[in-house]
């Protein structure tokens, strides 16, 4: 089978890899769509353990081979793929704390998603209807977001700012509607490019009240003016740099919950006593292992978060390349590209 690696600073490889039989309660997945994820992007311009990175772990498709053992599952069942799962045996996850798992299981290490076929445990599909596969495998993002709004406590009349409009940051806005906050902002960079613009449409269409372009030198003092009493939520799925810019706007006692990665600036500082005397509070959402996924399909089923809005591109396998390319383009219009099999 085709599998698809990053084998340098933006250096793909698609290789041939020998896939083996199923064994005792596994299952191989015939992958449909796989999305390009900002995890990827880092991996593919980074490459940060300078070995060969396998990608890919949005993934829906189908069953296309059982092994001894499973049951529940039958070829040709239409399936997401979780690319960790819990291992229900480490002290966490006996005390029912899943999401604390100190041995989390996953494919990722060795296969990758962005592949033909998909070779894992029955435990990490997950089956699905009514939904097309483009629109199942955005569902994983979708779960992320799930996971920053439920640790950003969010409440109905509050003010929300959130920071980064790629997929998860724009599920976010819609979450955050739902949730009943009064009034919703977004901050990003560049919106004057294709990509910027597109986003901003994005998140207008989903319920933002505001954007705010960080490249503008007065930025702070504009969200200040459009909430002079500070911000009460603050979501960042940017990168960590601007986690202390947020200190600025938000209010007293505000909750700031940060999802995101980033290999060329890991540490920042901020100030203490802005911190302390704010009474601010900073969370980590790490949706690992994901939750949620019934949810976020029943969202995508109803067109609460319509794909269409954020899947922008689509690339068949043979231009795996130009979907990166396309994918880091400022000039391009994209938020989410996929790769269809």
């Amino acid at each position: 089978m085709k599998s698809v690696w990053v084998t340098g600073k933006r250096k793909i490889e698609v290789k041939e890899i020998q896939l083996s039989e199923p064994e005792y309660d596994e299952v191989i997945v015939k992958i449909m769509v796989c999305g390009i994820c900002g995890t990827d992007l880092h991996f593919y311009n980074d490459y940060p353990e300078k070995k060969n990175t396998p990608l890919g772990h949005e993934v829906s498709g189908y069953i296309q081979k059982t092994g001894k053992g499973v049951t529940g599952f039958k070829t040709g069942d239409a399936v997401i793929v979780q690319n960790h799962v819990p291992c229900r045996k480490c002290d966490s996850c006996l005390n029912g704390r899943y999401s604390l798992c100190t041995d989390i299981q996953t494919y990722m290490n060795a296969s990758s998603g962005m592949a033909e076929f998909l070779k894992v445990r029955k435990e990490m599909v997950i089956p699905f209807k009514n939904l097309n596969y483009v629109e199942a495998a955005i569902a994983e993002p979708v779960t992320v977001a799930l996971d920053i709004c439920r640790e950003a406590q969010l409440n109905a009349f509050q003010s929300i700012c959130i920071s980064g409009p790629g997929i998860i940051g724009l599920s976010c806005v819609k979450i955050a509607k739902l949730c009943g906050v009064s009034k919703i902002a977004v901050l990003g960079r560049d919106f004057k490019s294709a990509r910027g613009k597109k986003r901003i449409e994005a998140a207008r269409n989903m319920g933002a009240h505001a954007a705010f372009d960080t490249y503008n030198p007065e930025w702070k003092e504009n969200v200040k003016k459009e909430f002079p009493d500070g911000i009460e939520r603050i979501i960042i799925t940017s990168p960590p740099s601007s986690i202390p810019d947020t200190f600025d706007i938000a209010s007293f006692g505000a909750v700031i919950v940060f999802n995101g990665i980033s290999y060329r600036e890991e540490k920042i500082t901020f100030n203490a006593n802005s911190f302390h005397f704010k009474k601010l509070k900073l969370i980590a959402s790490h949706a690992i292992p994901n939750w949620g996924f019934p949810t976020a399909f029943k969202m995508l089923e109803e067109k609460t978060i319509n794909h269409k809005t954020l899947v922008t591109h689509t690339f068949p396998f043979d231009k795996i390349e130009e979907a990166f390319r396309t994918a880091t383009s400022r000039e391009k219009g994209v938020i989410k590209a996929v790769v269809t099999f």
